[in-house]
């Protein structure tokens, strides 16, 4: 966290210069989703879904599918761009919002799930079939922060509904039906 300045020590819930924002990195015509925390003009820290390979356990730059999806607060170098404001509001307010939003990516690490980056169908209009991905985690982190709506609103008012696939999938539903990787079998048979 930064230092907090002396009217935020002696008048605590005053202000509202703390906010989660929407981010986005862009990947080609796709991109990266991510929520911020940001106060003033800096960024106190992000969460992300990130893919992990199985066999090394090191992040991927691009994920491949099959790969480990995690949720995970960090701050990254990623070349970024702010798409909106999700809430604002007094430093305690915003920081109990983004504990909700941690502690459900630390319940996607839990569940175990499986990386899928894209299917092509999302190009010809559908919902991508078993997208299963960063912007997955981020939705969920959003609604489990109660800014869904607030997200959704954004991208629509930024016509930037469609750029990030795997959207719109709540991976902590209970209804949710996961992408499960194929197993992978070995090849017995080649000449």
């Amino acid at each position: 966290m930064t230092d907090r300045r002396a009217a935020e020590i002696m008048y605590p819930n005053q202000g509202g210069d703390w906010q989660i924002v929407l981010m986005k990195h862009p990947i080609l015509h796709r991109g990266h989703a991510f929520l911020a925390l940001v106060h003033g003009n800096e960024i106190v820290s992000e969460l992300h879904g990130f893919g992990y390979s199985k066999n090394t356990g090191d992040r991927q730059t691009l994920a491949t599918d099959g790969a480990d999806l995690r949720g995970e607060e960090t701050r990254t170098n990623l070349g970024t761009e702010p798409l909106g404001i999700l809430k604002a509001g007094s430093r305690e307010e915003i920081e109990k919002i983004w504990a909700k939003g941690a502690a459900a990516a630390s319940a996607i690490n839990k569940g175990k799930f499986d990386y899928k980056a894209h299917d092509p169908s999302y190009e010809l209009g559908t919902d991508g079939g078993q997208i299963q991905n960063s912007n997955s985690v981020a939705y969920t982190i959003s609604k489990a922060m109660g800014v869904e709506a607030d997200a959704d609103r954004v991208l629509q008012e930024k016509n930037e509904s469609r750029r990030f696939s795997g959207w719109n999938r709540d991976l902590l539903d209970p209804k949710y039906a996961r992408y499960v990787t194929p197993p992978v079998f070995p090849v017995r048979d080649a000449p």
